[in-house]
């Protein structure tokens, strides 16, 4: 008689942190949950779902969160799109898609590589569920809704400094870049203080446009030059067919 072999399935991770963020503070939190009823409750939930708060904990009644991300145990994060709760082997493109970063010695761009990333349907296997406020509701959570932190650095794209700023399209914008103080070292006397200001992308200047219309003017000049070339060939080889007859 052959024996079965019962296949012992891997144990199921019953601790799960949730990075709970706040985009309108600026705070996040990271909550260890152990309870095996909430940790079932995000078993079969994807990523960009919405639910209530009230669902998960009394707590968070009047909340709405939304799901962005996670991770699992070997630390695989999760990928929208890829409709599985396993752990699939993709063909990544950087900057296409979010789960891949070309290496510093890659320098070769539209290179591409099979790595291993997490379905979008939360498991018994995720370690880590990445969840924002939607609305926030009655009572107020020590650490995500009790302070704001402002923005480090401002804008650095000129149509998101008109929108900060409600500039029209005409307005200059490099008068309009929110600076950065920099601090004095110790020992360090200095009258006038140091500011920083990124640089900004996406600027249209008069420089841009001449260089815009160089570019163009090469294109058609090669392009006339062209037609030149191919005018006088076709006239070359057609006295070559003439002699030959």
């Amino acid at each position: 008689l052959r024996e079965r072999r019962v296949e012992q399935q891997e144990p199921v991770n019953m601790s799960l942190k949730m990075n709970i963020a706040n985009p309108a503070t600026g705070q996040q939190k990271v909550i260890e949950l152990e309870d095996e009823q909430k940790i079932k409750f995000f078993w079969d939930r994807r990523i960009a779902e919405e639910f209530h708060g009230a669902d998960l904990d009394a707590e968070y009644k009047g909340y709405i969160f939304k799901i962005t991300g996670g991770n699992d145990t070997e630390g695989f994060p999760m990928m929208q799109g890829v409709i599985t709760a396993d752990r699939v082997k993709k063909l990544l493109e950087d900057g296409v898609h979010p789960c891949y970063h070309r290496n510093k010695g890659q320098k070769r761009k539209g290179a591409r590589r099979r790595k291993s990333v997490r379905g979008c349907i939360i498991s018994g296997d995720n370690s880590q569920v990445n969840i924002i406020i939607v609305k926030q509701g009655e009572q107020h959570l020590e650490g995500l809704t009790d302070e704001s932190i402002p923005n480090r650095l401002g804008p650095k794209r000129a149509s998101k400094i008109r929108k900060l700023w409600g500039l029209e399209k005409e307005e200059d914008v490099r008068g309009y870049v929110v600076r950065r103080p920099i601090p004095l070292k110790e020992g360090q006397n200095r009258k006038k203080p140091r500011t920083k200001a990124p640089k900004i992308q996406r600027l249209v200047t008069p420089v841009t446009l001449q260089r815009k219309r160089r570019r163009k003017a090469i294109q058609r000049s090669r392009s006339e030059k062209a037609k030149v070339e191919a005018a006088a060939y076709a006239k070359m080889m057609g006295e070559i067919r003439a002699e030959v007859r």
